[in-house]
């Protein structure tokens, strides 16, 4: 993860003069070196929290305005790189037109319009990020279940320099306000390094997660980032989880649940058809973090399948890739009798700017 860091923020540096160049035509406070440093040092930042950040013998809360700031960069990065090509698209235009002063009012009410447009996506983003939202969905299993069960699922929430210990206390909260009977977590607990959590013990208040029959969660991507997985695994553990991780187990509520290992893990799995409940009688779900095997699923005779780590592109246009990536990159669908559902995740990574999916925490109703 390293070498990522350290190659976008190389190009961040690069890039970021440029789009200086093209801003401070619209802005004369722009114009200065003092703010041209400051956003030089942005790309830094953000590089410096992600890899040095975790060692650092600094308290997370003093660290996370940091991470905030070198995040809110990393949008502006983003949508500048758009505003960026349409100005490049411009200057071209305007070359070959032969110039002149009308073009370059042009360029300079172009730059005032498109860094006001940036700017306004990255509050709204930030808004956006903080205000999440509960999706229902109802599914009958057409299995024989004492009563109707009511699922709650959470996908990645980045625990780390971005979210902590308050994070996990309102997403507790959140969750207990649901009256939950199963309660699942679809991977990345945690974000890039443990280190923040240790530190924080941000982990610790999700011990007070209420369910009838449980707290199950899996691994995803994110939490083999650290290589310290079963250090993890006895974290989650240590506050009342139960770690599936290529293992099932019988509710008492007449479901079957399988939790996999990610997909990056072991991208042929074979425990997906060998856990698979062969009981008629009960509801048969499968939690995976990387939503690729929805046909597998349905073949398998699952009747639910969940799903996160897609954040639903997390930044639009982002949400087109991937929709081109996987069969369902956010929302549910029935894939014949099994009902799949992928959410776009409660957290995020690296950005806390979320434009075109909100974050979400998903009640399934069964029945």
């Amino acid at each position: 993860m390293r070498s990522f860091f350290y190659f976008w923020s190389a190009v961040g540096v690069v890039l970021t003069a440029l789009y200086w160049l093209m801003y401070r035509r619209g802005f004369t406070f722009v114009n200065h070196a003092v703010v041209l440093c400051f956003l030089l040092l942005l790309p830094l930042l953000f590089c410096g929290v992600n890899v040095w950040g975790p060692s650092l013998e600094i308290a997370p809360q003093i660290l996370r305005p940091f991470a905030y700031l070198g995040g809110y960069w990393l949008a502006f990065f983003h949508y500048s790189a758009y505003a960026g090509i349409l100005y490049i698209i411009l200057r071209i235009a305007g070359a070959l037109a032969g110039g002149g002063e009308g073009w370059q009012h042009a360029y300079a009410l172009y730059a005032k319009g498109a860094f006001v447009i940036v700017m306004a996506i990255i509050i709204y983003g930030g808004w956006n990020t903080l205000h999440p939202v509960v999706r229902v969905v109802e599914h009958d299993t057409g299995k024989h279940l004492p009563r109707p069960v009511k699922v709650v699922l959470v996908t990645d929430i980045h625990l780390g320099s971005l979210f902590g210990r308050q994070y996990a206390e309102e997403l507790t909260e959140r969750i207990n306000g649901q009256d939950a009977d199963v309660v699942l977590f679809g991977g990345d607990q945690a974000d890039n390094s443990l280190d923040y959590l240790i530190r924080e013990k941000s982990y610790e208040p999700l011990k007070n997660i209420k369910s009838k029959y449980g707290v199950y969660a899996i691994l995803g991507n994110h939490d083999h980032f650290d290589g310290r997985v079963q250090m993890e695994l006895d974290m989650f553990r240590s506050v009342g989880f139960h770690m599936l991780v290529d293992e099932a187990v019988d509710l008492p509520c007449n479901i079957h649940l399988v939790g996999l290992e990610d997909f990056r893990s072991e991208p042929r799995n074979p425990h997906l058809e060998s856990l698979a409940g062969k009981d008629p009688a009960k509801a048969n779900l499968l939690l995976e973090h990387q939503p690729r095997r929805f046909l597998e699923a349905e073949k398998a005779g699952y009747d639910l399948y969940m799903a996160g780590h897609t954040h639903g592109g997390q930044q639009a246009p982002l949400n087109l890739v991937t929709r081109r990536m996987y069969l369902l990159d956010y929302g549910s669908k029935k894939f014949g009798n099994m009902m799949g559902v992928t959410s776009c995740g409660y957290g995020l990574w690296g950005s806390p700017v979320r434009i075109g999916s909100t974050p979400e925490i998903v009640v399934i109703n069964l029945k």
